[in-house]
């Protein structure tokens, strides 16, 4: 086209030729501009996609870690409760009430940032505290429950179960659960769980209920909540048989 003489020649039968030229480049330069910005688009979602998944894998690995160190944590703080000696008077007792209460209403404000890691941070640092509070101090935990729902005081007692399990742990969790909204709370109701489950406070005849209430919390669970309900769900299963789906 670009050596060739048809725009000179006087033959109309060359311009014909010349403007069917120009009509198939028209058309095969429409498709190939449409191939390549549809191939562009494509390539665009799948870095997106990519770059999705790997973000969720970053969290989860983080979430993994965290949890491994929040759990040492708690039993070194479990330990440390049990071979306390408990010479807590009732002036001190009433103080540490009301630093729990400020504690537990001011929970959400307190944990409200926008950095995953440092959100679940603060969660479980003010979670382990008001949980030793409540240990510590032999609070009564009916009562506190009773006049308090909030999602601090849920998590408080929560966290009170997994640091001193025993016998009266179960019901207080079965109680929480009604309540529980935020998926961290009901996170640490898991854990909670799985340390009476571990300690033998859950019996066979106990475990429809309890998988009934794991179970409950997927609806609007994230990754690592249903992999929690997961994990929770297996260590049931070892005491008594699950129910079908």
């Amino acid at each position: 086209m670009i050596s060739s003489n048809l725009v000179s020649s006087q033959d109309n039968n060359d311009y014909l030729i010349f403007a069917g030229f120009c009509l198939i480049a028209s058309i095969f330069s429409r498709r190939f501009i449409t191939t390549i910005g549809e191939r562009i688009l494509e390539a665009a979602k799948k870095a997106e996609k990519t770059a999705q998944e790997s973000k969720q894998k970053i969290e989860n690995t983080q979430l993994e870690l965290f949890s491994a160190r929040e759990r040492i944590e708690d039993v070194k703080l479990a330990v440390d409760l049990k071979n306390s000696e408990n010479t807590v008077t009732e002036c001190t007792n009433n103080t540490q009430k009301d630093i729990l209460l400020e504690l537990a209403d001011n929970y959400i404000s307190k944990t409200s940032v926008p950095d995953y890691s440092e959100r679940l941070k603060l969660k479980a640092e003010l979670g382990r505290k008001m949980g030793e509070i409540i240990v510590r101090n032999n609070l009564p935990k009916d009562e506190l429950l009773s006049n308090h729902h909030s999602e601090g005081m849920l998590l408080a007692l929560s966290y009170s179960v997994q640091l001193k399990p025993n016998e009266t742990g179960l019901d207080l969790l079965i109680s929480i659960a009604k309540y529980a909204s935020q998926l961290y709370t009901k996170y640490s109701i898991l854990v909670s769980f799985d340390t009476l489950a571990r300690s033998s406070y859950i019996s066979p005849n106990q475990v429809k209920e309890v998988s009934d209430i794991v179970k409950a919390f997927r609806t609007h669970a994230d990754r690592p909540l249903l992999r929690k309900i997961h994990d929770t769900l297996n260590i049931l299963s070892f005491i008594g048989p699950l129910d079908d789906e």
